[in-house]
């Protein structure tokens, strides 16, 4: 992909930090949007800074944890865009706990935002973005996803996963030779919602 003039481009968790800043800069590159994310009220202060721009831009509430509701949107996406040439799979959320200290119910919210959230947009909408013959499928992993830290076991394991997921996904890609590609992204600390969203629980103050 030369540019992105007159491509489309889905993002998740486009309401807020990293997702609300690529669909700034993507419109200002002339590509067409389909935004997503669980909050509509983010949602709407995305669309409100893109006012301004030339390009044909579609928000939709979507909770990435949920195959349907992503499944639909990709639907939806191809629907309304006739093509899609990128996938962002940005949505994520943050626990700070210790191992222990972590109940079923956190690390089972945390895994389905952050990993599964990641496979169902990228097994969605990987067979649209095969169609159009020049697209890439962007996993937003992070820097901990390359280095584990205390009390961070949960966030760590899903950003590995989903290092190990695209990484492997590359290659297959690679192999096929079908003009789509996939990478995965590591961003470092970024001043985003994610930190201000997180859950926390009471197993910290044991450390």
């Amino acid at each position: 992909m030369k540019n992105f003039n007159n491509k489309v481009a889905a993002i998740t968790g486009a309401g807020s930090g990293i997702g609300q800043q690529l669909a700034v800069l993507l419109a200002q590159q002339g590509c067409h949007l389909a935004l997503s994310d669980i909050n509509e009220q983010g949602l709407a202060q995305t669309l409100e800074l893109l006012k301004e721009s030339d390009v044909r831009v579609t928000i939709q509430k979507v909770n990435v944890a949920e195959l349907e509701q992503v499944r639909n949107w990709a639907a939806q996406v191809e629907q309304d865009h006739g093509s899609v040439n990128m996938i962002f799979n940005n949505a994520g959320v943050a626990l700070g706990s210790t191992v222990e200290g972590a109940s079923y119910e956190e690390l089972e919210w945390i895994v389905g935002i952050n990993f599964w959230g990641v496979v169902y947009g990228t097994k969605e909408f990987l067979p649209l973005i095969k169609k159009t013959g020049d697209g890439h499928i962007i996993n937003i992993s992070s820097l901990f996803g390359l280095t584990a830290q205390p009390t961070q076991s949960a966030y760590n394991a899903t950003k590995f996963a989903v290092r190990g997921f695209t990484e492997s996904l590359r290659q297959e890609l690679d192999l096929e030779n079908c003009g789509v590609s996939a990478l995965c992204v590591h961003p470092g600390g970024i001043r985003t919602n994610i930190a201000n969203a997180a859950k926390m629980n009471n197993s910290l103050l044991t450390l």
